[in-house]
């Protein structure tokens, strides 16, 4: 440490910089320790959250909320649903980001919607296939109900799930997804990895639009801990996952970083995938993609507490059966379980939804056995039938044979 050092030392802090304290490492004027794990289960989900919070709730009973990207979105929409928000939300089913929102989990193509939407993008230069491998038709009228419904919405959650994108090479447009072979062209619709330039810059035009047409609209960035299902890169999956999702973290950050002066005021961030994956043991389903219904009920429930009005949840437990859908009906049920240590729960939960399959199979069995018992009554009773009609064509025969 030069003398100039020392005296601009001294001259910054001075009670930091006694001389018994001139050999001590300088830790600058923030410092965040990684908690250890004692830390970490004593300070529970919060550990997570430093520096991304906003000064105080941003969605109440009447904000408009929209989830676009990753299907981990839709649980934060679900959750909204159920307890009280979100009631003035168009759900036309024309609507490309209601209908398909859970397709556009690149940052390159939902930055395409907000191009269509507002810039005039040429729709002659792109194919959109949605998952029910059916064209998308770009019309004016959906253009425009897109447009609307972005003027409309308060607060936009875009979960960005990976950095592996379709492109066609001719217009450089991205692709919704891998085409059908039917609209394949080897020769036109390439693949390849977005860098992580390509992230900041569509994260860069996203804002520049939000900025410009947008300016009262709140985004809430996340990126999402459900995993690539396949690679189209010559390597294992999970390889390509751990750097799609590494692409996507260090895009946003470096983009959050340029934009300091609207973090946690226009823009946020909320560390869903640092919490599944630092925080749960065992935060996957069997498919080793989807999260747990317990790990998707307590990161929604941190997300809930710390960027909703909490005056208007939980609301009264619901109908265990009042969705089709066992994973939502999990889901619900425990986001409106108040749980101080997640972690310690997460096992229990796992247990309690291993008892529950195995007495939804034992009822499945129960009910499938009724059947068999009743299949089986019923051959008897015709086998008994059989046996009396052949006892008397015996008798017949014998009458008939007797001199």
């Amino acid at each position: 440490m030069s003398e100039l050092d020392v005296r601009n030392a001294w001259n910054l802090a001075p009670g930091n910089f006694t001389p018994d304290k001139l050999d001590e490492w300088y830790k600058g004027s923030t410092l965040n320790m990684l908690p250890n794990k004692a830390r970490l289960a004593h300070q529970g989900l919060e550990a997570f959250l430093t520096g991304w919070l906003p000064e105080q709730p941003i969605i109440g009973k009447d904000t408009r909320v929209i989830g676009v990207g990753s299907c981990f979105a839709s649980y934060f929409l679900l959750w909204l649903a159920e307890n009280g928000f979100n009631r003035q939300l168009d759900t036309s089913p024309h609507n490309a980001l209601v209908r398909y929102g859970a397709a556009f989990e690149n940052p390159a193509v939902i930055a395409q919607q907000f191009r269509w939407a507002f810039e005039g993008l040429d729709v002659g230069q792109v194919k959109w296939i949605a998952k029910d491998k059916e064209l998308f038709e770009a019309s004016e009228e959906r253009r425009l109900l897109v447009r609307r419904t972005l003027e409309q919405t308060d607060v936009l959650v875009l979960t960005l799930g990976l950095s592996e994108v379709w492109y066609d090479s001719e217009t450089g447009e991205p692709l919704w997804r891998a085409l059908t072979k039917r609209h394949y062209d080897p020769q036109r619709h390439v693949f390849r990895v977005e860098k992580v330039t390509d992230t900041i810059r569509w994260l860069e035009k996203i804002e520049s639009i939000r900025a410009r047409h947008l300016p009262s609209l709140k985004i809430v960035f996340t990126v999402s801990p459900v995993r690539l299902s396949a690679t189209f890169r010559p390597i294992s999956a999970i390889s390509a996952n751990s750097v799609s999702k590494a692409i996507l973290r260090a895009g946003l950050d470096e983009f959050l970083r340029s934009q300091s002066d609207k973090l946690n005021r226009l823009l946020y961030y909320f560390p869903s995938f640092e919490i599944v994956q630092d925080y749960f043991r065992d935060p996957f389903e069997e498919d080793n993609r989807h999260v747990t219904p317990f790990v998707a009920a307590q990161v929604v429930r941190c997300f809930a507490e710390n960027f909703c009005d909490t005056s208007v949840f939980p609301r009264p437990p619901r109908d265990a059966r009042s969705s089709e859908s066992p994973f939502n009906n999990s889901f619900l049920a425990l986001s409106n379980e108040k749980m101080f240590n997640p972690a310690a729960g997460e096992h229990a939960a796992r247990v309690a939804e291993l008892e529950g399959r195995v007495a939804e199979l034992q009822r499945i069995a129960d009910e499938r056995m009724q059947v068999i018992d009743g299949l089986d009554r019923a051959a008897r009773e015709r086998l008994e039938l059989v046996q009396r009609l052949d006892a008397e064509c015996a008798r017949l025969r014998q009458l008939r044979s007797a001199p």
